[in-house]
């Protein structure tokens, strides 16, 4: 039997890893077409309920021991993102083609707005929750690979993140993803006929500056407070 509660870190490194490729994926919608969309979509909403369940006991826990900024960001975090999946979640129920082939359900523009701004701010407050949660994530990673990462690794790992987050401001314009943020309109749409992995890879760029900027944020705002992270992970 599946225990209820996901401590390995292979298996949560995939679960959380999935949720995001997912998400990326659905952003693809003129080059996977509707059906795999909406496929992609049930895989998301499964993996989000198994990674609330993973993290039920977290979040029971939140009143006790001390409220470091780590915590109290990833609270915050964590509670803007369930509205924003909810929100997505409960939107492409009624803007579903394929439920609408055996539901009259009336074909409202508005929700059409809120489900597409929704999944915007999700996989943003997604690569946020990435961002401050990095040093737990890499402990996962120490953790499933067994051997510390030589000394030299982390500054050349900074250079290299830092590179890719510089990259990412401007690959966020190029897929009208900021504009969106904003809840504003942008005229950017990816040829998918001309190129398809620079989109991916434009979305991996602009995802990392988030995560960057909300790591280096809350080390700074650590540092300043004198308050550590939690070293506890998930």
């Amino acid at each position: 039997m599946m225990p209820f509660r996901w401590i390995r870190p292979l298996p949560r490194l995939l679960l959380d890893g999935a949720m995001l490729i997912c998400l990326v994926l659905a952003f693809a919608y003129w080059w996977l077409g509707n059906g795999a969309h909406e496929a992609i979509g049930t895989v998301f909403l499964l993996a989000v309920l198994r990674h609330v369940a993973n993290n039920l006991f977290w979040w029971k826990g939140l009143r006790r021991g001390r409220m470091t900024v780590q915590r109290g960001l990833n609270a915050v975090l964590g509670g803007m993102l369930a509205l924003a999946i909810v929100a997505l979640l409960l939107t492409s129920v009624v803007v579903s083609r394929t439920l609408a082939q055996w539901l009259p359900m009336p074909r409202i523009f508005v929700l059409q707005e809120i489900h597409w701004f929704a999944a915007y701010w999700a996989i943003a407050l997604a690569a946020l929750h990435l961002g401050v949660n990095w040093n737990r994530i890499s402990a996962l990673v120490r953790k499933l690979s067994g051997r510390a990462l030589p000394k030299w690794s982390g500054p050349l790992l900074w250079v290299v993140a830092l590179a890719i987050a510089v990259q990412g401001m401007f690959s966020g314009t190029i897929l009208g993803f900021w504009p969106r943020l904003r809840f504003s309109y942008s005229l950017s749409m990816w040829d998918f006929n001309a190129s398809v992995l620079p989109f991916f890879l434009h979305w991996a760029a602009s995802l990392l500056t988030l995560a960057v900027a909300a790591h280096v944020l809350l080390s700074i705002a650590t540092r300043n407070l004198q308050i550590l992270p939690e070293k506890n992970s998930r």
